[in-house]
């Protein structure tokens, strides 16, 4: 049994501080709706009809939306396809953060049922409210995550048989047809996303100058340090246009017999082998995520390989080579200065986060930035063309679980939890 949400109750009668309103997870990335309602409800509508028929509703060459039957166009801003890269890290951070969620779901329901028990022996309430709020908190942003756009679908009715499993030859159905109140069986279903943001994304408004967009751009990615030297800022994959320096940046390649799915992987499955910690070096291929990496590493004390800039630089060549795309951009940084801006303690970064007023100083980082120099030594080895070459393993002896692999570990990981409490 769950109780109301405590910000309903008088705070005599539980004598706890009303909690403060759920705000919805925010979807990194995300920009803010560039039209009016009426022109939103349109491309809203668009992608609803698109679900059901994508081959009458496309894209045109210039990337407007083109609907087919009846014919017609809906204008966007400069309106582009999301790339693979930039769709996965999205939806990566979604499934790590309800994974998250789910984690802390199942873990504040236990503690709710050890306070009932608690309750029938004591008769102490507050410890149930409590936990029922949190209960009631963590399920409303599970939700929100989940999707920003809800819907309901009818399902046909079916016979028992099809829910009734033992039941092999009843033939009966759910409902009677032509039932006086015309009963029909709906299911709720959940957009991961805002459809026009899932498609794509708005890269400038139409009334934009050439001029305003690229002084606009450069003040976006670029940063002067006060050593004179142009910068490009970055931490995560989502740090605007930067963000594929990340070592986080999802991308697989192999590397003496090993796949990965990220240089971060690479870099801390390497760092485990040096420190003899096999076990972690196995759990650190079990899982695509950066932030679980990074939580699995935290656990652990762990020195710092002994030539830091030596293994960064190896990953990033075996990354960059197999990936031209990315060492197109790496190229396209010309000779700005790579600032690795990872706020933990160690060589790898600055010790400074992105927004810190201090990253522009150099003579205040408190890490080397390994992780940028490395890509600028390996941008130099490219443009010259002496970079080593990368050799692509098609058959790795040790490769990273799969995203297949992975989703399914997570849904067996929920189901145990769930039969566990």
């Amino acid at each position: 049994m769950l109780f109301p949400p405590i910000d309903q109750m008088a705070e005599s009668e539980v004598g706890v501080e009303p909690a403060k309103p759920v705000v919805a997870e925010k979807m990194q990335g995300l920009p803010p709706d560039p039209y009016e309602k009426p022109v939103l409800t349109s491309i809203q509508k668009f992608f609803r009809d698109r679900a059901k028929k994508p081959l009458n509703f496309t894209f045109t060459n210039t990337g407007n939306l083109q609907i087919k039957d009846p014919a017609g166009t809906i204008q966007l801003k400069r309106f582009i396809p999301l790339e693979a890269s930039e769709r996965a890290a999205l939806e990566q951070y979604r499934i790590d953060t309800l994974s998250e969620l789910e984690e802390a779901y199942v873990s504040e329901m236990q503690t709710l049922r050890q306070a009932w028990d608690t309750y029938h022996q004591t008769g102490a309430m507050r410890p149930v409210l409590a936990a029922n709020q949190r209960v009631a908190e963590l399920d409303m942003r599970r939700n929100a995550l989940r999707s920003a756009v809800r819907d309901i679908v009818p399902i046909e009715n079916i016979s028992t048989k099809e829910v009734l499993f033992d039941e092999t030859y009843e033939v009966r159905k759910l409902f009677q047809q032509g039932d006086a109140f015309d009963k029909k069986l709906m299911r709720l279903c959940f957009y991961d996303f805002k459809a026009q943001h899932d498609q794509g994304k708005y890269v400038v408004g139409e009334d934009e100058t050439k001029e305003e967009v690229e002084e606009l751009s450069e003040f976006e990615y670029r940063k002067t340090l006060k050593d004179g030297r142009k910068a490009r800022i970055f931490y995560d994959v989502d740090s605007d246009v930067n963000g594929f320096l990340s070592p986080m940046w999802p991308i697989e390649f192999t590397m003496d017999d090993t796949q990965y799915s990220t240089p971060i992987q690479a870099y801390e499955a390497e760092r485990a082998k040096e420190m003899g910690l096999m076990d972690l070096r196995a759990s650190i291929l079990k899982t695509r995520s950066p932030r679980t990496i990074r939580l699995m590493v935290s656990k652990r004390k762990m020195a710092h390989p002994a030539n830091a800039k030596g293994l960064w630089l190896k990953i990033f060549t075996s990354a960059y080579q197999q990936t031209e795309s990315l060492k197109e951009k790496l190229l396209a940084t010309e000779t700005d200065a790579l600032v690795y801006a990872d706020i933990r303690e160690g060589p790898s970064g600055i010790g400074l986060a992105e927004k810190d007023a201090s990253v522009l100083d150099p003579s205040k980082w408190k890490g080397e930035n390994i992780v940028g120099l490395a890509l600028e030594t390996l941008r130099t080895q490219l443009r010259e063309g002496n970079a080593e070459e990368a050799p692509v393993n098609t058959a790795p002896k040790e490769r990273v679980i799969s995203e297949k692999e992975q989703a399914s570990a997570k849904v067996g990981a929920i189901i145990n939890a769930r039969k566990m409490a």
